[in-house]
């Protein structure tokens, strides 16, 4: 019963203060939801998902709110030059200096602006690789392949046709035979082609259109009209709270604005940040950072794509539209491979140096296919936040 209609009842058949204020505290204490997700990105999102077309009651907290859909998400100068999208909020690097990360609080989190790339593990990502700084996984992925299926059902997954630009770059890389090609599976609309702007900024922009397979559109817009699913933006988590007499028991949320939230299941997803951040935080408070053996190791581990972004220019003017149609791996070099960018001519030139004469940085763009090379991150107990 809500607190005021309990105080109504008690009113209504006289005075008790004690009972009064013992039923408001049980009521407050009773939880309304069965599991708190913290973070509504991938894996927030999926959670949520799942969570809620199994029957429980859910609340989704989301520190930002929802992007707008006037096609700002698609402006080179806002979202390049700008930063209009990017967070604030100011961290300390392992020295003491300060940083701002490029981090994006909105509802989907970060899955609004990926690149719509994805691939699979392959099966060597699996295996343990002690020159690669690689540990085995306690799975194989046939443990993953339903679960990667309905992943790509619910996200829209498809390969587009190798366009021609790239065909004839690909064609003199792969005069080595060492260098293998592959269509790329893209989280994106099949829709998206008749739809030039949104074809030419999907990668590192939010979609206005909702054609890219990312966790709002995807996941969590089908959880929208069920009674058991809560999503609240504009939420932040202040803290995590201990379950009364047990520390090792979360059992509720503390916002920054004060409200508080209890469930039996609280789920960090806040990402590889500010889940580390967070629960270091209660670690510490409740003296459990020196108790449990594992409060170490939170934060750790962590591990990165390791980026190179490169740009290919010769005399014709590239005409693609996707691009990122495309994935080159080389068994030389294990761990990694090469994506093209879906940046186009206009994107790249926004990119370049801006002592460069404007036509020089046009007549270059015009001519220029982006890349990057991605290596994934061994498993190291230094790399922490």
């Amino acid at each position: 019963m809500h607190p005021l209609r309990i105080r109504t009842a008690c009113r209504s058949r006289g005075p008790d203060a004690f009972l009064l204020g013992f039923l408001e505290r049980q009521a407050m204490n009773v939880p309304q939801y069965d599991a708190i997700v913290i973070g509504s990105g991938a894996g927030g999102a999926a959670a949520a998902y799942r969570l809620v077309s199994g029957g429980m009651r859910v609340l989704l907290l989301e520190k930002g709110g929802h992007l707008p859909k006037d096609g700002s998400t698609l402006d080179v100068r806002r979202v390049v030059h700008d930063g209009e999208y990017f967070s604030r909020e100011p961290w300390l690097d392992g020295q003491g200096n300060s940083i701002v990360p490029e981090e994006h609080f909105n509802v989907g989190g970060k899955t609004k602006w990926y690149g719509a790339a994805l691939l699979r593990f392959s099966a060597r990502e699996f295996l343990p690789e002690a020159a690669y700084a690689c540990l085995g996984w306690p799975i194989s992925p046939d443990d993953l392949t339903p679960y990667y299926e309905e992943a790509e059902r619910l996200l829209g997954v498809r390969p587009f046709d190798c366009e021609p630009d790239l065909a004839a770059i690909l064609d003199r890389l792969q005069a080595d035979s060492a260098w293998q090609s592959s269509p790329m599976p893209m989280g994106l609309s099949a829709d998206i082609v008749n739809h030039p702007n949104e074809a030419a900024h999907f990668d590192g922009f939010a979609s206005a259109k909702n054609l890219k397979g990312e966790a709002e559109t995807s996941l969590l817009s089908q959880l929208q009209a069920r009674t058991n699913f809560t999503l609240l933006p504009d939420a932040e988590v202040d803290a995590l709270l201990g379950h009364p007499g047990s520390p090792a028991t979360v059992s509720g949320v503390r916002l920054r604005d004060g409200r508080i939230f209890y469930a039996p299941r609280i789920l960090l997803a806040a990402g590889a940040l500010h889940s580390p951040r967070l629960l270091s935080r209660y670690l510490s408070e409740t003296g459990l950072g020196s108790v449990l053996p594992v409060a170490a190791l939170v934060g750790r581990y962590v591990k990165l794509h390791l980026l190179t972004a490169m740009v290919s220019v010769s005399l014709g003017i590239k005409a693609d539209l996707i691009r990122k149609t495309t994935v080159v791996i080389n068994e030389r070099y294990p761990h990694s491979s090469i994506q093209p960018l879906g940046f186009d001519g206009a994107l790249i030139e926004a990119l370049m140096p801006r002592f460069l004469p404007g036509a020089l940085r046009r007549a270059v763009a015009k001519r220029a296919y982006g890349f990057f090379l991605q290596t994934e991150d061994g498993s190291d107990v230094g790399n922490r936040v």
